[in-house]
């Protein structure tokens, strides 16, 4: 048991982690100054309201007890009947998992059809993705894989991206 809320506390943090890394570049390409500075307070905001959940006493340090009590509150979380395991239907259902994915559909939906839409369309959507292509090949016809899906830190080896693709092989 030790070992799996150890499990499911790391995955958590990276987890959280990849959410930040995924706000902060969440735009196609580096905008102005002032979209910049919108994602770092972003960043920031989560950050810090993410710290604020496990550093219960706020003395600026997480203490293993105040780490332990994080880890204990994600597990039951997701133990929905309470018997101190978790399976796949448990996390499927649980609530935490169903707002994350109301979050990312709506943010989907904002992102392609607007502050205000309910839907997108396909032609709303092809415009969207096409305007990046436009921006990141510079009126180019083609672009590289890096120019389309750029790293972003340590999660790519971590989850088996390109970076972990790439330095396994190049061995010999």
């Amino acid at each position: 048991m030790h070992t799996l809320s150890r499990h499911f506390a790391l995955t958590g943090l990276a987890a959280a982690c990849l959410s930040v890394a995924t706000l902060a570049g969440a735009a196609d390409a580096p905008g102005n100054s002032t979209d910049n500075d919108a994602r770092t307070a972003r960043r920031a905001q989560f950050e810090q309201a993410f710290l604020d959940k496990i550093d219960t006493n706020h003395d600026g340090v997480i203490s293993r007890a105040e780490y332990q009590a994080w880890v204990d509150g994600r597990f039951d979380r997701l133990d929905g009947n309470g018997n101190g395991v978790v399976t796949t239907d448990e996390i499927a259902q649980s609530p935490a998992t169903q707002q994350r994915s109301e979050r990312q559909a709506e943010r989907f939906v904002k992102r392609f059809g607007g502050k205000d839409a309910t839907q997108v369309t396909k032609a709303d959507f092809e415009a969207r993705e096409m305007a990046r292509f436009d921006r990141i090949s510079g009126g180019a016809d083609t672009v590289t894989a890096d120019q389309l899906m750029p790293k972003r830190g340590a999660f790519m080896h971590h989850r088996g991206g390109r970076a972990a693709a790439a330095s396994s092989s190049s061995g010999p």
